[in-house]
């Protein structure tokens, strides 16, 4: 080979080793760049896990939350605004319990009353009785104490009139239905002891609703009132005006002439009825 030809086939080997041609560098500096990128993914995943814990946290906490709402409403119950009850009247006023000068024709005059609220009462202990309260404890008649329930109604302080049969000598009670509101939560009733110059027995100011429950049911002795309007010491005395007339208290009178002291039987404390009141469901 001439010294020429031996120049060219150096400068053709020098040129191809100065381009790089066939080698493979840049793939391995790839992979590289890809296992990097490998690793940065799995940082991301570890954070996508812990933002998922947080917001399992914040769902637990609402639950408990509303669970407490709802076991506060439930205790926030009302009563119903009114009630219907049953009265049952029965006698125990007999010749053998209340022996002296019994009457022959014993027996309770037709029953009235109302319900109603404090101002609304008919009859109280220790003041003057009303002339209705005086007609029904002296005759049992009921018109002119209707009348002034009538006028109690009229001025806002009741809203039901009780007017119902008495207990007849033949009978042992009497049954009927009323109504009470929470507006009128007061029970009154007044029924004559007959015959007798002014005695009666009565309920007043039963109360049907107190502490936001109404009363289930209640049973009530029932003692002797005088009206004071009348002298008359024995259950058949004619008629004794008494002027001026003395306020309503429990009956008492002498031994030879009925057996009643404060209301009851002098010596063994029987009462002459009883009432029960019981709520209808």
């Amino acid at each position: 080979m001439s010294t020429a030809n031996t120049s060219l086939c150096a400068l053709i080997l020098f040129t191809l080793t100065a381009c790089g041609g066939g080698g493979g560098g840049e793939t391995t500096q790839a992979n590289t760049s890809n296992n990097t990128s490998g690793e940065t993914s799995a940082e991301t995943s570890s954070a996508d896990t812990s933002s998922n814990t947080s917001t399992d946290t914040s769902t637990n906490t609402n639950t408990d939350t509303n669970t407490d709402t709802s076991t506060d409403t439930a205790t926030n119950e009302q009563a119903e605004d009114t009630a219907t009850y049953q009265l049952t009247f029965t006698r125990t006023w007999e010749a053998d319990n209340f022996a002296t000068n019994f009457p022959a024709n014993s027996h309770f005059s037709p029953l009235v009353g109302l319900t109603h609220n404090a101002d609304g009462f008919i009859f109280k202990p220790d003041l003057t009785a009303s002339a209705g309260m005086i007609s029904m404890a002296e005759t049992g008649s009921k018109s002119q104490l209707k009348d002034e329930i009538s006028a109690i109604q009229n001025a806002g302080h009741s809203n039901y009139l009780i007017d119902e049969s008495g207990v007849p000598n033949s009978a042992k009670s009497i049954s009927f239905t009323f109504e009470a509101s929470q507006q009128f939560p007061l029970l009154s009733v007044v029924s004559m002891v007959a015959p007798s110059p002014d005695w009666f027995i009565g309920l007043q100011g039963v109360p049907l609703f107190t502490d936001n429950q109404w009363l289930d049911s209640q049973t009530i002795q029932l003692k002797v009132y005088d009206a004071g309007s009348d002298s008359g010491s024995r259950f058949g005395s004619a008629n004794q005006a008494t002027s001026p007339a003395e306020p309503v208290m429990l009956l008492t009178s002498d031994p030879a002439d009925s057996d009643f002291a404060a209301g009851v039987h002098r010596e063994s404390g029987a009462y002459i009825g009883m009432i029960e009141i019981k709520r209808m469901q």
